[in-house]
Order: structure tokens, then C-alpha cells, then sequence
């Protein structure tokens, strides 16, 4: 190690030596021959070169600064180049332009640090004074800046439009125009005064004028092509005979219809299409632009807001429970509290949807709710700043005997990656004996990542799945690493009647090639590919992607700037259809394809079949509605409330594993009493429990991995089942260990 270190100074001595040469070179250049030799050199230099750069900005001062910013800029992770701020307060023009340029190098976009102190220099800036400096370090804001920095300059310059000063009127307009940002029709024409002048402005006023003339006829081009593409592709003929019958089927649902005044053309005109895919397969259908904007949400799941999910309850927006990794729970919100207001705004007799719009927003701005809480003699605001949110999809935890239990709620965009450190984590601190994967309810998501998350148990080259689709092209999917988990530590996996698409590829696939034992019931048995193809009929409306996490996410967020085409007042995306393209296949050739006809009747059993079936025992009329009872009487959470309050320690264990112990519950039997109920005191004790849980979630800020009694080895027959047999497997004796042997007993009886 000693001589990996010398070697690693020696050769930084080495590059440090190499660099003073340029330094002595550049005292005798002007600053633009300066910047040629910086990016003649630039590309050319090492990590380590480079990594000696970066110590020469930090000595540097005035040109040779410059030089070596301009040199860092071909750097894999450019830094440092803060440091040339101070070179804008030079009363030298070229050397302030040279600055600006540099700046807005496209390997120097977003950073954060940089543009912070670029938009602190430009407030000292007086206007007035030096309209094109200003103007100029706000175009380079624009063009470069994160997205709350951005549209802050934005605004500068528009207020610069709007001044009684021509100059900075004129200097304004003219940044705006060059930094390519929409201009409204007061904007367009201000540029088109200019440009009729007789001046140097207009001329730059012109060449703005022409390049966005360009563009619009540059966009009307490709939007022809794209419909003339697409209708030859398609194959596309118009026979209006064969519409006819939709067209009157229109006109008499909006003119005969009781409800056809409700519904626009254009609804109707999707509903047809949506009926014509649905013909076809279940999973085939149309999505308009707002459907696939909601489908976008689920398959991705990260937003700008306040992190908790919500619901109306009892006629009050409430948190059913906040994301504790969020800033709600940071800024005190809990289970239950109840939102009144937004900024003002009342949510009394107001859609969920409409609520929940108000409280997302770009990260870093602020909303004040009105919060009420039981115990509370009256509503408290409280602020939260909104953050990027990412809605949770891998919970785990480790359960007595080193068994890690991870509960997997979609295969959303990461969630293979999420498996990945969860795993890594767990075997870093423990020695795990087994692993469960929960997949019960788990509707799908994307095929590559349940490739992914099998390469993390099964060996490499191992078939996965496959897919056939009419072209005759089938098309394999094998695991492409070595496994994460060791073969000696056993796999059990949860599924249900609503395990569907990729948890039933793992789950298929790692059962046939006896990786892993499947527990629960037979899965959904949607073992068809779709594809998710765009109308050309209908396009998304352009946005400018000013996302602050890099790389850009691609997909609009409601804070970024958009062309709103059809003056709506909202971002509208274009139409999609999912067609089924292909069935899946699984390594041992059978199909987990439930095959339907168009009325939803099963004509093939599809599926994953069970090694083990396990299932919750169904919940009778009586039971449910006496507990509904308890419930709205808040007598349940009362009463673990005054357990939270009076016995927080034994609270928590109770929590954790009450092993079906009513008479471990501090007053009891008072509380028993009190509630009048004909109930045996084992179900109410498993429904206290249970509120106990959500409580003990919000004091310790960690979600119990689950929901409700699904994933809860206290309460979860099918999840005992799976423990059991991984302690069978590793010839680890349940009896051995008390969380465990009076609950799993329970099975063999």
C-alpha cells in the first residue's frame, strides 16, 4: 500500500511539472489565444493531469485562473470552476466575456455551487449602469443554471422588458430572444421594432427573428413528415364508409344520450378506441394524454412535494401516513393528521386529486398547511419544503433468526438496483440465514428489471424468460452476473391471485430453476408483452427539461416551462396505445399467460402455481363489521394511543411481537369492557396491534415492512409458512427461537 502511494505521488509530481510549463507559456498570450491553447490541451490531459489542474485553480489568479478552469472543463468531473466568479468584477471586457463563455461550457451545466455564486455576483450588478453585463450573466443563467436559479433570471429579464430605461428595455429583450425561451406575442413584437431600426441591436434583433422562424418551419416539417410516416407505415386509408357508423354513434350519444352533453367528441372518440384494443386482449387499451400521464406517475414514481400517502377520511383530507424519509414527517406530520388548508386554500368538499395538486410542486419551494390532530384544541400551520420524492417500492427487515424479509411492491424503474443495496446491506451487517421475497399484490412493471433482480440470485447464463410474438423472432433474456446471494442460503417467495407479470417471471423462473420455494397462492397470469406506442394524431406538447437531478428524467415536471399549443393552461401529453406484442415464456417452455376471450372468460389456466399454498383465513361478516364499529368509535386507537402515551417501551414490544398475548396489555381488561363487544379479545387484540404498529412507525420515523397483517410474521400465516421452511432448510430448529415457535406451531395444527 506504501508503494502504491509513492508511486501515486510521484506521478502527480510528475503531471504538476508538466503544467507549470503552460503556465510560463500563457503570461505572454492574450486571453483568446489563452483560450485556444485550453481547449487544445484540454482533452489531451489524464485523471491524474487533471486531478493537478484542479490544485492549480486553486492558487491561481486572473488569466492563468481562466486557463485552467477553461482546461478543467475536459475534466470526467469538472470542479473548481467557482473560483472564476471573481473574474466578472474585471474591468476588462474580453476578459469578463471570456468568463461568461466559459461558463456557459455545456460540461459546466446545473452545477449548483457554481451558479449560486454567478447569481449572487449579478444581484450586485447595478443595471442601470451595465445593462449588457447584466443582461449577459442572466443569459448565461438561463442557459446553464438549475431550474429554480433559471426561472429566476427569467423573470429578471422580464422585468428588464417591462423598464422605462431603453437600454436595459432593449439589452433584455435581446437575451431573452437568444436564450430560446417562448416568447409571448408583446416579446415578438418588441424584437421586430428593433429589428427595423438602423443599429447594431437590430441586426441581433433579426437573426433572433430568423431563427425562430426557422424553427417553426423546421417543427411544421417534421410534424408532417412524422403523419405521412405514420400513415404509410400503418398502411393508413381512410374509407369513410367504414366510420360511419361511429359517426353516428357520436352525434346521437351528445344529441339523444341523458348524459351526452357530459362527455365531448373527443372523449367519445377514445372510448371507441379504447373499446376496439379491449376487443381485443385485457391489457390492450388506449390511453389518452392524461391517463398516460398518470401511467408515467406509477412507473416511475418520483414527484416533487410533501411525502406522505393520503386519502379523504371520515370527510377530512388526512395522512394515512407519511413517508418518513420525506419532509412531512421532517416538519412534524403524522398518521391521521388532518389537512384543512393549502396555503390558504381549503380542501373542505374538494377532490383528492385537486388537494394532492396543490400540495406537489418543485423542490424547494415552500406550502403551509393547516394541520389539526386529535388531542389539538385547534388547527396549527405548518410549513414544509417540498422535496424530490420517491415513493418507496423495496421495504425490508430483518426478522429473529437472521431471516431477511424484503417486500417488493412493483418493478418500477430502480427497483432492481433498491434490491441490490438492500441485499448488500443486510449481508455487510448479518449473516443472513435465509431471505423471503414478498410479491403478493405486486401488479408488474418493467421485464428488464425482473431480469435484474433474478441475476441476483440465480448464477450467470441462466435463462430467465422468453419472448414469442408473431414476427417468428423469439427473443431470449438471461442473467448476464454471478449471483449476490450464495446458492446455500435458501429463497422462499411470497405470491398471491394478484401477483402478476414480472413478479411472476422471478417468481416462475427462480422456482424452475430451484432457486427458490414459492408460498401462497396461484398467481394472476398475465404473461403478455405490450408495448407502448404514440399516436401520431396527437404529440406531447414541447418542455424545456430542467430536472435538478442529473441525468434529466425526460419526462415533464409541473414547475418546468412547456409550449402550451393549445392555450389550455396546462401541460397536455399526446395519446398512447398498449398493444400486445409477445407472450412470455418461462424457462421450462410453459406460459404464464391466463388466455381470455374478449368477455374476460379464462379459456387456458395461466399462472405460477404455489410449491406451498398458504392463504389468510376469510374474515367473517360479524368480524367486520364490529371492528368498523370499534373503529369509528376511534375506540381501537384510543386506547393504543393511552399504551403510545402511559407505555412506550412496552408499546414498541407489543409492536415488534405480542405472541398472541391479550394478557400482556397493560388495563386490559378495562379497555375490553369498555368497548361492550361480542368479539373474542383475540381479534380485537390483533386489530390494537395493528393501530399500535402505525403509532410506533411515526415515533421511531421507520415504516414495518408490509401492510396491515400482510408481511407482519405475527399475523401473516403465509409469511410463518415461509419462515418455517427456511429454517427447515438451514436445520435451524424453530423451537430454538421464542419469537417464533408458538406462532409457526400454529401451522401444523
Amino acid at each position: 500500500m506504501v508503494t502504491s502511494l509513492l508511486i501515486s505521488i510521484i506521478c502527480f509530481l510528475q503531471s504538476s511539472e508538466k503544467l507549470d510549463k503552460f503556465s510560463e507559456e500563457i503570461a505572454s498570450m492574450t486571453i483568446n489565444e489563452t483560450i485556444r491553447l485550453a481547449d487544445n490541451i484540454g482533452p489531451s490531459l489524464d485523471k491524474k493531469e487533471h486531478d493537478a489542474v484542479y490544485q492549480k485553480i486553486l492558487v491561481s489568479q486572473n488569466k492563468e485562473l481562466l486557463f485552467w478552469v477553461r482546461v478543467q472543463a475536459y475534466a470526467e468531473k469538472p470542479k473548481g470552476q467557482e473560483r472564476i466568479i471573481s473574474l466578472l468584477k474585471s474591468e476588462d471586457n474580453v476578459m469578463v466575456s471570456a468568463t461568461l463563455q466559459t461558463l456557459s461550457l455545456k460540461e459546466f451545466y446545473g452545477n449548483q455551487e457554481v451558479f449560486e455564486e454567478l447569481e449572487n455576483h449579478v444581484q450586485t450588478i447595478v443595471v442601470e449602469q451595465s445593462p449588457e453585463l447584466w443582461t449577459s450573466m442572466h443569459l448565461c443563467l438561463i442557459e446553464q443554471a438549475p431550474a429554480k436559479i433559471r426561472r429566476q433570471s427569467l423573470r429578471e429579464l422580464r422585468k428588464g422588458i417591462e423598464s422605462n430605461n431603453k437600454a436595459i428595455q432593449r439589452k433584455s429583450i435581446l437575451a431573452l430572444g437568444r436564450s430560446s425561451t417562448p416568447l409571448n406575442e408583446t416579446e415578438h413584437e418588441l424584437l421586430q421594432t428593433i429589428s427595423r431600426e438602423l443599429s447594431n441591436d437590430a441586426q441581433t434583433a433579426k437573426i433572433i427573428l430568423e431563427k425562430i422562424e426557422q424553427k417553426n418551419r423546421f417543427r411544421a416539417k417534421v410534424e408532417t413528415l412524422e403523419e405521412l410516416l405514420a400513415a404509410q407505415n400503418l398502411n393508413f386509408k381512410s374509407n369513410k364508409g367504414d366510420l360511419d357508423v361511429l359517426e353516428e354513434l357520436i352525434i346521437r350519444v351528445q344529441k339523444q344520450h341523458m348524459e351526452g352533453e357530459s362527455f365531448s367528441r373527443e372523449e367519445l372518440i377514445n372510448a371507441a378506441a379504447d373499446g376496439l384494443l379491449r376487443r381485443l386482449d385485457p391489457h390492450s387499451t388506449f390511453l389518452s394524454g392524461s391517463e398516460y400521464e398518470e401511467f408515467l406517475f406509477d412507473m416511475n414514481q418520483a414527484y416533487g412535494g410533501i411525502g406522505a400517502y393520503v386519502n379523504t377520511v371520515d370527510g377530512f383530507f388526512t395522512i394515512t401516513r407519511p413517508i418518513y424519509s420525506g419532509p412531512a414527517y421532517a416538519a412534524g406530520l403524522l398518521s391521521e393528521d388532518r389537512i384543512l388548508s393549502v396555503d390558504g386554500w381549503s380542501t373542505k368538499d374538494q377532490s383528492n386529486d385537486e388537494i394532492i395538486k396543490r400540495l406537489k410542486g418543485e423542490p424547494g419551494t415552500t406550502v403551509v398547511l393547516e394541520v389539526f390532530r386529535r388531542g389539538w384544541l385547534e388547527a396549527k400551520p405548518i410549513e414544509v419544503e417540498r422535496a424530490t420524492i420517491q415513493i418507496p417500492t423495496v421495504r425490508h427487515d430483518i426478522l429473529p433468526g437472521k431471516i431477511l424479509y424484503i417486500e417488493l411492491l412493483s418493478f418500477s424503474s430502480d427497483v432492481a438496483r433498491r434490491l441490490y443495496q438492500v441485499i448488500t446491506e443486510a449481508q455487510t451487517n448479518e449473516n443472513i440465514n435465509g431471505v423471503v421475497l414478498d410479491m403478493r399484490n405486486n401488479p408488474g412493471g418493467y421485464l428488464s428489471e425482473a431480469v435484474s433482480i433474478c441475476d441476483l440470485f440465480l448464477p450467470k447464463n441462466k435463462l430467465v424468460v422468453t419472448t414469442k410474438s408473431r414476427t417468428g423472432k423469439d427473443k431470449e433474456y438471461r442473467t448476464r452476473a454471478r449471483a449476490l446471494i450464495q446458492e446455500d442460503i435458501p429463497l422462499s417467495i411470497l405470491i398471491n391471485e394478484y401477483s402478476a407479470s414480472a413478479s411472476e417471471i422471478v417468481s416462475g423462473a427462480l422456482s424452475i430453476h430451484g432457486r427458490a420455494t414459492t408460498v401462497g397462492a396461484r398467481t394472476y397470469g398475465k404473461g403478455s408483452v405490450q408495448n407502448l406506442l404514440p399516436m401520431s394524431t396527437s404529440q406531447d406538447e414541447p418542455f424545456r427539461d430542467s430536472s435538478q437531478d442529473e441525468p434529466r428524467n425526460g419526462i415533464f415536471d409541473p414547475w418546468e416551462e412547456y409550449q402550451d399549443k393549445n392555450k389550455n393552461g396546462k401541460y397536455d401529453y399526446g395519446d398512447r396505445i398498449k398493444l400486445t406484442i409477445a407472450y412470455y415464456y418461462l424457462p421450462d417452455g410453459s406460459t404464464i399467460h391466463t388466455q381470455r376471450d374478449y368477455e374476460g372468460r379464462v379459456i387456458q389456466e395461466g399462472g405460477v402455481t404455489p410449491d406451498i399454498e398458504a392463504s389468510f383465513s376469510e374474515v367473517s361478516y360479524i368480524e367486520a363489521r364490529e371492528i368498523s364499529h370499534l373503529l369509528e368509535t376511534n375506540a381501537i386507537q384510543d386506547y393504543a394511543k393511552r399504551l403510545m402515551e402511559n407505555f412506550p417501551s412496552k408499546a414498541v414490544q407489543l409492536a415488534i411481537n405480542d405472541m398472541h398475548k391479550v394478557s400482556e396489555y397493560p388495563e386490559w381488561e378495562n379497555f375490553y369492557q369498555e368497548t361492550e363487544t361480542q368479539l373474542d379479545s383475540q381479534i380485537v387484540r390483533k386489530w390494537v396491534r395493528r393501530q399500535l404498529r402505525t403509532l410506533v412507525s411515526d415515533s421511531r420515523g421507520k415504516v414495518f415492512p408490509g401492510n396491515g397483517f400482510y408481511g407482519d410474521y405475527v399475523e401473516d400465516p403465509v409469511l410463518r409458512m415461509a419462515i418455517q421452511t427456511l429454517l427447515k432448510e438451514t436445520k435451524l430448529p424453530y423451537e430454538s427461537l421464542p419469537e417464533y415457535s408458538g406462532l409457526i406451531a400454529q401451522i401444523d395444527d
